[in-house]
C-alpha cells in the first residue's frame, strides 16, 4: 500500500478530532462521540501506512471502520433526535449502538444495508428540522458509500482518496451542520 493513502486517512482523522471538539463544546456529546470512532478508524489507517503494518492492522482498521461506523452512525442520527427534542438515554443509545454494530459484524451485509438506511434517515431528519448542511453532508456520504468507495470504475488509488475525502467532507458538513442547528427546550 503506498505512503500517499496515508494523506487521506490523516485527513478524516483530523477533521474528525476538530469536529469532536467542536460538538462537544457545543453540548452534542453523542455527535462528538460517534465523529471520534470515524476518527478513530482514520487514525488506524495512518499509523498503519506510515508504519508499513498493513497487514497485521488490516483487520483492525477494517473492523474500526465498518463496526465504528456503523456504532458512529447511530450515535449521530440519536443526536439529531436529541435536538429535535426526544428524551434518550446516554445508556440506551450507546446500548442500541453497540447492539448495531454486533448485528454488523455477524451479518456484514445487513450491516451495509443499515448504514445505507441509516444515512437515508439522516438526511431525512435534517431535511425536517432545516439543518441545510448536515443533510448535505450525509447526502455526500450516501453517495459516497453506495458509488465511490472500492469502485472498480474509479481505480484503487482514487477511489481510496476520493472515499476519504468525501468523508472528510460529510464531517465538516455534520460538525458545521450541528453546531448550529436549533435544538429542542
Amino acid at each position: 500500500m503506498p505512503l500517499h493513502y496515508a494523506l487521506t486517512d490523516a485527513l478524516v482523522a483530523l477533521i474528525a478530532g476538530w469536529g469532536v471538539v467542536k460538538l462537544w463544546r457545543t453540548g452534542r456529546p453523542l455527535a462528538a462521540l460517534g465523529l471520534a470512532l470515524f476518527g478513530l478508524a482514520g487514525a488506524i489507517g495512518t499509523i498503519r501506512i506510515i508504519s508499513g503494518l498493513i497487514e497485521p492492522l488490516a483487520m483492525l482498521h477494517k473492523s474500526v471502520s465498518q463496526l465504528g461506523g456503523i456504532a458512529g452512525l447511530t450515535l449521530l442520527l440519536a443526536q439529531i433526535l436529541r435536538d429535535k427534542g426526544l428524551r434518550l438515554g446516554t445508556g440506551v443509545v450507546l446500548g442500541v449502538a453497540i447492539a448495531l454494530a454486533a448485528l454488523a459484524a455477524t451479518l456484514p451485509t445487513l450491516g451495509a444495508a443499515l448504514f445505507v438506511l441509516m444515512l437515508i434517515g439522516a438526511i431525512t431528519l435534517c431535511l425536517q428540522s432545516r439543518n441545510h448542511l448536515s443533510a448535505a453532508g450525509f447526502i455526500v456520504m450516501l453517495l459516497n458509500v453506495t458509488l465511490v468507495r472500492q469502485s472498480d470504475y474509479l481505480g484503487a488509488d482514487l477511489s481510496w482518496h476520493l472515499y476519504h475525502l468525501f468523508v472528510a467532507t460529510w464531517l465538516l458538513c455534520v460538525t458545521y451542520g450541528f453546531a448550529k442547528a436549533p435544538r429542542a427546550v
